[in-house]
């Protein structure tokens, strides 16, 4: 299914073990740049150029086991598909997504995703 969206959107990627779309989510190396964990995280069924992502922000989580979740977002211009892309000057950003993007019950995820976006409409970094 693809979804169109006018304005931003968060890109969700899909692991080979997981079911469905979420953030990229790992324990970061030592030394590893965000950019180095994006390209080990994404797989090639996401379709995404990691050099062409941008990072919005990190979500640590501590239960069940200790991760970091960093939300990025991609331009469609960015994105590579086997079919024809939606039309370039309506659509900003697209996710596809098989069922509802993990995680997004939890209130705080929401608060950083809002942060996030909000700063980068502004231009903060």
């Amino acid at each position: 299914m693809i979804v169109p969206f006018y304005g931003d959107l968060t890109v969700w990627v899909r692991k080979a073990d997981a079911a469905g779309w979420h953030f990229p989510s790992s324990g970061r190396r030592a030394g590893e740049t965000i950019l180095e964990v994006a390209r080990r995280e994404l797989w090639d069924a996401a379709r995404i150029v990691a050099p062409k992502l941008d990072l919005l922000g990190a979500v640590r989580y501590v239960l069940p086991k200790q991760t970091t979740s960093y939300v990025y977002m991609c331009e469609v211009s960015h994105l590579s598909w086997w079919y024809d892309s939606p039309d370039k000057d309506k659509v900003a950003e697209v996710g596809l997504f098989k069922k509802t993007p993990y995680p997004l019950a939890s209130d705080s995820v929401e608060l950083v995703l809002e942060a996030a976006l909000r700063a980068r409409r502004t231009g903060l970094r």
